[in-house]
């Protein structure tokens, strides 16, 4: 007969559980009002940034610029790949790290091939367990140092691409849609390719006086560091949004647990009071 005493702590611990993460969903929801707010301020900059580097692309003569140079061969592959800092935000990086393994498998070169350059704890932890090669891993918060986080990878990796010791650079994470929708991404930043879409007719023009390299230099530059902050931004919504829906359901399952385990208590103490009853009547009856 199971203890009563042992059921009674255990569902005391269970509500204790439940009232924490309840408190949790309610934190994250708050967190991820906050996180839709600047996602979606900044998302107009981005796209409108985006729009911009594709008309340049399809427009003017980048044949001899660096961040244009196709690779006869392609050796080393980066991977900008972001996560959280924190867990208890339920399949969020899981579904980060699969995507990247899958992507990385299918390119079949050495871990000393692969280049990663890490924005979020989770990610590092995992990829460090794997043997992978980090050049890049933010020791400070991703959400409380996101502008310093994306200059960083920004600069590092134009630098290794530029320099050679990368052939390709390709981006990792979670794109938000809702709150019940985020799923993971990837997109190729390096080298820059034409594309069909937004083309504009006319050409951007360079003031005479200025160094043509140093501008478009400038530009591209810029435009990576906007992606990685658009894309920080997002997988922050993002992980508030898992974070909430995940503390959610724990509360749900607290309660079915609590439903259960006060059934099994109430069906103890009956059984307990039974038995007490047979040991009172047998008594009687031995007394006669």
């Amino acid at each position: 007969m199971p203890n009563l005493k042992s059921i009674k702590r255990k569902i005391g611990s269970v509500k204790n559980t439940r009232q924490i993460t309840k408190a949790m969903k309610m934190v994250a929801g708050a967190k991820l009002k906050k996180a839709q707010l600047v996602m979606n301020e900044f998302k107009p900059y981005a796209l409108t940034y985006e729009q911009v580097i594709g008309n340049m692309i399809n427009n003017i003569l980048l044949r001899n610029n660096p961040f244009f140079q196709i690779r006869e061969k392609i050796n080393n592959i980066g991977f900008i790949i972001i996560t959280s800092d924190r867990g208890l935000c339920g399949a969020f990086n899981v579904n980060i790290f699969k995507e990247a393994t899958d992507i990385i498998k299918k390119r079949n070169l050495g871990n000393g091939n692969i280049n990663l350059y890490i924005a979020g704890k989770k990610g590092a932890d995992f990829f460090k367990r794997h043997g992978y090669q980090i050049n890049f891993n933010s020791n400070t918060s991703v959400k409380k140092e996101e502008s310093s986080v994306a200059d960083g990878l920004s600069k590092i990796v134009t630098e290794d691409f530029i320099n050679g010791k990368i052939d390709e650079l390709y981006i990792i994470s979670s794109r938000y849609f809702s709150p019940i929708n985020q799923k993971p991404e990837c997109k190729k930043i390096f080298p820059f390719e034409k594309t069909t879409e937004n083309v504009n007719v006319e050409d951007y023009v360079i003031e005479p006086d200025s160094n043509d390299e140093e501008v478009l230099s400038k530009i591209f530059n810029d435009y990576i560091k906007v992606e990685i902050d658009v894309r920080l931004l997002e997988s922050n919504a993002g992980e508030q949004a898992s974070r909430m829906n995940a503390m959610d359901n724990a509360t749900r399952n607290a309660g079915k647990l609590i439903n259960k385990l006060t059934l099994s208590y109430n069906k103890a103490r009956q059984t307990a009071v039974t038995l007490e009853i047979l040991d009172l009547v047998n008594g009687a009856n031995a007394l006669k």
